[in-house]
């Protein structure tokens, strides 16, 4: 679920909008980032397709959650190799399922979005230092005892006055925020911080900020005079009121500008073909990006997102394999993961503005978020998103009561009826809510949101109470439609 600071900030933890500053600044690039040439599933080849049984278990569950979740995803941030890997294993699970390919001729949407290329190997770092009177000067290597955390409008820069932090400075989380300022700024860190090794060689991240933004750099501990190392040290852990003073910097650069590139990425979309209504689609989404890594909190600075929306996305997975095994709907289904949420949005957006079938054939979105973490005495039970503003509360209500399911109201749920995917589409004035059975938890945003926290038995009923709605959405002869009252609400959100 996307961040709004004017309705997140106050629910949730400050370390948010760190967390999200640092993810859009360590998105590692490598040739592996770029989607993949695509395989195209024809018709006979998912016919023959030997089919396992896919029933919605708590087994299951956990498997995929798992996998989504790990370590190895590291977080999933976009751009980032673990997102291509979930895109690839989003592709294998809905092509072995026997969906369509979601465009028709491959099961990757893709787009592009602009970004900048850092590379660290063409840094070189310059510092004039002084501790006590006694001055030193030191040339560091790029990537080598040097790297670039955040670009700079400029490639070059001289003889200036550095901001200097170490990962305990509590200035930190308000460095990562700004993503650079006027004042250039290093980071001291260890060679194993989680920031030094997403920062190696050259990456590619979404575009941020440049105009009069000075460039952030990492330099590597071990690189440092340990003279200097112990006075910045030394003055950052100092108790307050005392008269520490940290060693004075002044550095100069050559190499820290950013290469504008695009950034290719992918919603991933597989398709059950409806039998009465096929040219009719309800989608059925979740967004399977997260935020990457952020400072670390207790030594763990992967920010798993095992709750968002790991559950959603495995939610959409499970769902689609089950569908594929069961009796076809009147309507078409699509099944679809998007990228780039936690960015703004910016892979439904995509998604709307290029729809891989027409817009007006879309009848509804059924988006899933953070089914995992219940309310205190609320498990097997969701709520929706805007319910006053269609009959879709109405309809997803009666569907997911026959699937053992309660729906409960939920304080801030009008408010984020604006916040996660399903705005894309309503932008294009189609029905779409959100149905979410978690909270507004603790651990969101923070590496603390992990598979061990995701209380499966709750998340795998409310999975299977969802393959009612769908297939109520599905089934049904009408088409949702909005109140007088949704109705402005979507010329409002349009004209945004």
């Amino acid at each position: 679920m996307k961040h709004d600071p004017t309705i997140w900030s106050r629910l949730l933890s400050p370390l948010f909008v760190a967390a999200a500053a640092l993810a859009q600044s360590t998105a590692p690039a490598s040739p592996s980032v770029a989607p993949r040439p695509l395989e195209v599933q024809s018709p006979d080849e998912a016919a023959e397709l030997k089919r396992e049984p896919a029933p919605i278990t708590e087994a299951r569950v956990r498997e995929s959650l798992t996998w989504l979740a790990s370590d190895e995803r590291n977080g999933r941030d976009c751009p980032s190799p673990g997102l291509e890997a979930s895109a690839e294993w989003l592709v294998e699970r809905f092509k072995k399922a026997g969906l369509a390919p979601g465009t028709g001729t491959a099961f990757r949407h893709t787009y592009t979005l602009p970004g900048q290329r850092l590379d660290s190997t063409m840094l070189v770092l310059k510092a004039k230092l002084s501790v006590d009177g006694v001055g030193k000067e030191i040339e560091w290597k790029g990537d080598v005892d040097v790297r670039l955390l955040a670009g700079s409008a400029e490639a070059d820069g001289a003889a200036v006055d550095a901001t200097v932090v170490l990962p305990s400075d509590p200035r930190l989380p308000n460095v990562l925020q700004r993503g650079g300022s006027r004042k250039p700024t290093v980071v001291v860190v260890a060679e194993d911080h989680p920031m030094w090794v997403a920062c190696a060689g050259s990456r590619d991240l979404l575009s941020r900020r440049l105009r009069n933004s000075a460039p952030v750099f990492l330099v590597r501990d071990k690189a440092l005079p340990e003279s200097v190392l112990k006075a910045q040290e030394g003055a950052t852990n100092a108790p307050r009121g005392t008269d520490a003073q940290p060693p004075s910097w002044s550095i100069e650069w050559i190499g820290a500008a950013s290469t504008p590139v695009d950034i290719p990425l992918s919603n991933v979309v597989g398709v059950l073909r409806g039998a009465v209504k096929p040219d009719e689609y309800v989608v059925v989404s979740a967004h399977y990006d997260h935020i990457g890594t952020t400072i670390p909190v207790d030594g763990d600075a992967i920010c798993n997102g095992a709750d968002d929306d790991a559950t959603g996305t495995t939610a959409v997975v499970l769902l689609a394999e089950k569908m594929a095994q069961d009796p076809r709907s009147e309507r078409s289904i699509a099944f679809v993961c998007f990228s780039a949420e936690e960015k703004g949005l910016r892979g439904s957006a995509a998604f709307a503005d290029s729809p891989p079938f027409p817009l007006e054939s879309i009848v509804a979105n059924i988006n899933i978020e953070m089914l995992g973490r219940p309310q205190e005495g609320k498990r097997k039970s969701a709520w929706i998103t805007g319910a006053d503003y269609s009959d879709f509360a109405a309809i997803a209500t009666e569907a997911l009561q026959q699937g053992g399911i309660e729906v409960i109201e939920f304080q801030q749920a009008k408010a984020l009826f604006a916040q996660s995917d399903n705005l894309s589409f309503v932008r294009k004035g189609i029905v779409a809510h959100s149905i979410s059975a978690g909270s507004l938890h603790a651990d969101y945003h923070r590496p603390s949101d992990e598979v061990s926290r995701i209380d499966v038995p709750h998340m795998t009923a409310v999975i299977q109470g969802m393959e009612h709605v769908v297939r109520a959405f599905a089934d049904r002869a009408a088409r949702p439609q909005w109140t007088a009252e949704g109705d402005r609400v979507v010329q409002r959100l349009r004209d945004q």
